[in-house]
């Protein structure tokens, strides 16, 4: 048994309860080793500063498109189909625009979430995420996607994630989370949900570790979030993840059109009085970005990210 003297022993209890203060300087990835103190000590970042940082890597691809209903409802398209519509900083700068238009549209009702070609979508571009793959970056991406989903989450309209095809993986599972109702499509056994981020090296960003609890409870979040399974439609509606199954587009409008058939001063209403009652969620969405940010290209991210970049090629 080793034995230590009262003396080295408080020096080993300062010591292991002692803050790593990253210093992070122009978007460096730091050396040190996150074992005390997992949580973001660098540059303090408001939401137009993060914005800036992240559209330094609008890229030509990828888009998210509106299209607006004569019924009240906002069609909401992902578009990235070369990988299966994963997002990109271009993507989150349609979607701050998107989610501002449908701020001020004031006969809308409800909004549909969905997919180009056929897949929802398969989380963060990889190539976007490797050149931001340091603490900084990952800090700011966080500040400002999340800002977004927290603002499209509070929109006083009802809206859906129709998940079809691959399904909705990583990024895309935690964007289905800032809609108040998740549909899987039945059409295919092989489309599925699920939160994949420990094996990147990293945990959920973009506000949606809160939200999942406001979901699904905290001991089924620890579960999708530790053991990383992408469920199929019947294990994410038994889990609560899902709120239903539908084959196509049009059921799932349809499945929307029964919920907002009502006065839509009344709809509107309701979503924003059940709003108030999740305003503590932004406290949770902020320290989530302090313990996401150092993972974010740190050694165990960096070597999945080069991992499946390789796997891509």
């Amino acid at each position: 048994m080793l034995n230590l003297s009262r003396r080295s022993i408080g020096v080993f209890m300062r010591l292991s309860r002692a803050p790593i203060l990253m210093q992070i300087e122009n978007g460096r990835t730091p050396k040190a080793k996150y074992l005390h103190d997992l949580t973001y000590h660098g540059q303090e970042l408001s939401f137009n500063e993060a914005k800036n940082i992240i559209i330094q890597y609008l890229e030509s691809s990828g888009s998210v498109d509106l299209e607006k209903d004569v019924n009240g409802i906002a069609k909401i398209r992902l578009n990235n189909p070369r990988c299966m519509n994963a997002i990109n900083a271009k993507m989150m700068s349609d979607l701050e625009e998107i989610t501002e238009k449908l701020s001020q549209w004031t006969e809308c009702k409800g909004a549909i979430v969905y997919g180009a070609d056929g897949n929802f979508c398969a989380g963060g571009d990889l190539n976007f995420a490797k050149k931001i793959s340091n603490p900084y970056g990952g800090y700011a991406m966080n500040i400002y996607l999340g800002h977004i989903l927290n603002k499209f989450k509070k929109l006083p309209i009802i809206t859906v994630a129709y998940i079809e095809g691959a399904g909705a993986i990583g990024g895309g599972a935690e964007i289905t989370t800032a809609c108040d109702y998740r549909l899987m499509c039945n059409a295919a056994d092989s489309t599925v949900i699920g939160f994949p981020h420990s094996k990147m090296g990293i945990v959920p960003a973009w506000g949606s570790t809160g939200r999942l609890v406001s979901i699904v409870g905290v001991r089924k979040t620890l579960d999708l979030l530790l053991e990383s399974r992408l469920l199929r439609a019947a294990e994410a509606m038994d889990s609560g993840l899902v709120d239903g199954t539908v084959t196509t587009m049009a059921d799932a409008e349809a499945w929307l059109s029964r919920k907002i058939k009502g006065d839509l001063n009344v709809i509107r209403a309701i979503k924003s009085t059940v709003m108030c009652y999740n305003d503590s969620l932004e406290t949770a969405r902020m320290m989530e970005s302090r313990i996401f940010a150092p993972l974010w290209g740190g050694t165990a991210h960096n070597a999945a990210l080069e991992q499946h970049l390789k796997h891509n090629k």
